[in-house]
Formats: structure tokens, C-alpha cells, sequence
């Protein structure tokens, strides 16, 4: 480190600065010291670090990846968290883990082996949120419970979004409509984005004096086209579906198309919480109300920084406002069933 700190003309504190983030470091000084690094093929040892009692430039992001693993829309979370943590000299670690597993949690924690996390996959009331509060450690939410006073979090305003849908599917001219969440039992186990979703396409749809219809399906091809089969057979009605359950999605489209429900033409789809890369992807190309993932997950990585070295951590909460952007899925409400 002393070498790395004379070729780069700093103090050696600086360079300690610069590897473990505890002080922000102008960027022309860190690319000196990076320079050096590279010079001398210094590779700093973090675990020595956590040893000798400093940080070890790691933070976590804690994603419950589950069976079907990650999407598109929360990959780009992933994407730009580790993109902003990289340019705030931190490394940024995935840890899959389920929201039930407190006692790993605990041990992530009580091992040290991370400066600071960045929660997914919020629950309405999350037992993860106590655990980090009690303990300490810093932490930013994607996502947010019930009550987020005093929390630090970037959530995606899903209030706003189902507005956004359902007003978007009432000018067209449709008045029955459905919402496709994930599972039955995220809902009841109460996973925010699913909750917050149908609480307000429900209001939408009820401010506008149409039918919303809940659909709750499992995260798989073989889930989109179950629900098309409930709907097929309980709600022949529906003219459009907010979706918010990208797997079944694709499942969805596959068994429409293959009882001659053409989409548009006779089936109308909104994707909400679903990123450009994903929306485009499909055939049609998915109309959304959505806001980014990318800067979504580089705004929360931002956060967790200014916490890490207690710079306003106590109003560091943000609501990405949604925008609806027009594709291929949706048109006028049909008025014959053919």
C-alpha cells in the first residue's frame, strides 16, 4: 500500500480511503491510485481487511431467486445496483436466499462479512427489516413495506402504474378487465408489488365504474397458461389483462394464440413493472406502465453508499414514477366474440 501511495502521489490513508470506501475520494485520485494498483499488480485482500477490523468493500443484494430463477425486468435491478456499487468502489455480491431463512440471515450479519445490504423482494411486513435494524448493518430496500418510516428505500410507484394501465384500457374502450399477479400464495403471504398491484387496478377500475377480476398464476409457462384456461372458462368476458408476471406471460400469449385469441385484435395485455428489454422481447412487443429497473437498482446501490458513509441517511427514499409506453399489445375493445 505504501508503494501504491508514493507512484500515485497520495498519502497512504488516502489510498486506504479509496480501497475501502469509507471517505469519498475525487475520481481523478482514484484513477491515480487505480493506475498504481495496476502497475505494481497490487490486488488489495478483503478478507485480511475484514480481519484487521476495516470494511471489506463487499455489499450484498439479498434476491430470493426461487425455482424459476430471475427475469429479465429484476436482472436489470441486479444490473444497475452492480454497476453503481462498482463506480462507488464497492463489490457488489448476490446472495439468493428465501425470506424465510432468518437465521441466514442472521449469519450474513453476525460474520461481518459484508459493509451493507440491499434488500429485494419486499414483503408488506417483512421479519428480514427488523433483523437489519436490530443489528445495525446498513441497508437499502428495492421495494418497501407497509410502514417505511424511517427506511431507506427505491420502490417503483405501483399506485401510478395500475392507474396508468387501466386508464390507458378504458379509453380504448374496455370494461372488463383482469389482472394476472404471481401466485396465491405471494399474496397472502403479502409480497408488496403483487399487494400493491391489485389494490390499485381494483380502484382504477372501480373509480371508472368497470370489472377487474383478480388471476393469480404460478411463475411458469405451464402457469400463463393455466390462467388462460380459468379465464377461457370463468371470464370469457375479458377484453384486456394487466400482467405483472412475466413468466406466465409468455405462457399466456402461447395458449391465447392457440384458441385463436389474437392479441391485439381480441385480447388487449399492459405489462406493469416490466423493463424495456423484457416488453420487447415478446410477439407483440408488450405496451407498459412502467418505470426503469436499471436506474431503479443504481439509485438504491447510490443509497446504500451515502449510508455507508452517513451522508443523509435518514431521507433517502424515492418512488420511480411509471411511464406508459405504447407497443403492439394493445387495441379497441373487441365487440363480438369470432
Amino acid at each position: 500500500m505504501a508503494d501504491v501511495a508514493r507512484i500515485a502521489g497520495v498519502s497512504r490513508s488516502t489510498v486506504s480511503y479509496a480501497l475501502s470506501g469509507v471517505r469519498p475520494i475525487a475520481p481523478e485520485t482514484r484513477e491515480r491510485i487505480l493506475q498504481a494498483m495496476s502497475e505494481l499488480g497490487y490486488t488489495p485482500n478483503l478478507l485480511a481487511q475484514g480481519l484487521a477490523g476495516k470494511r471489506t468493500g463487499i455489499v450484498s443484494l439479498i434476491f430470493p431467486v426461487g425455482e424459476q430463477g430471475m427475469n429479465t425486468t429484476e436482472f436489470e435491478y441486479v444490473q444497475g445496483a452492480a454497476e453503481q456499487a462498482r463506480a462507488d468502489g464497492y463489490h457488489l455480491l448476490l446472495w439468493p436466499m428465501d425470506p424465510d431463512d432468518l437465521g441466514e440471515m442472521h449469519r450474513i450479519v453476525a460474520q461481518g462479512l459484508v459493509d451493507g445490504i440491499l434488500l429485494m423482494e419486499v414483503r408488506s411486513f417483512d421479519e428480514r427489516i427488523p433483523i437489519l435494524i436490530e443489528t445495525g448493518v446498513p441497508f437499502v430496500s428495492i421495494g418497501r413495506p407497509t410502514d417505511a418510516d424511517g427506511l431507506a428505500f427505491v420502490d417503483a410507484d405501483f399506485e401510478a402504474m395500475g392507474e396508468l394501465a387501466v386508464a390507458h384500457l378504458v379509453g380504448l374502450g374496455h370494461t372488463e378487465i383482469g389482472l394476472v399477479t404471481h401466485s396465491r400464495e405471494s399474496l397472502d403471504a403479502g409480497y408488496g408489488p403483487m399487494v400493491r398491484s391489485w389494490d390499485a387496478v381494483a380502484a382504477a377500475a372501480s373509480r371508472r365504474g368497470i370489472n377487474a377480476r383478480l388471476f393469480p398464476a404460478a411463475s411458469s409457462l405451464a402457469g400463463g397458461r393455466d390462467v388462460f384456461e380459468q379465464i377461457l372458462e370463468g371470464a370469457p368476458e375479458t377484453t384486456a389483462l394487466v400482467m405483472i408476471n412475466e413468466a406466465a406471460t409468455a405462457g399466456l400469449l402461447g395458449a391465447a394464440a392457440n384458441h385463436g385469441w389474437r392479441v391485439p385484435e381480441f385480447l388487449s395485455i399492459v405489462a406493469i413493472n416490466t423493463s424495456t428489454g423484457s416488453a420487447e422481447r415478446f410477439m407483440p412487443a408488450l405496451t407498459t406502465a412502467s418505470a426503469e429497473p436499471r436506474a431503479m437498482g443504481r439509485e438504491a446501490a447510490q443509497f446504500l453508499s451515502a449510508r455507508l458513509r452517513a451522508e443523509g441517511a435518514d431521507a433517502l427514499q424515492w418512488l420511480a414514477e411509471p411511464v406508459l409506453t405504447l407497443r403492439g399489445s394493445t387495441a379497441a375493445a373487441r365487440t363480438t366474440r369470432s
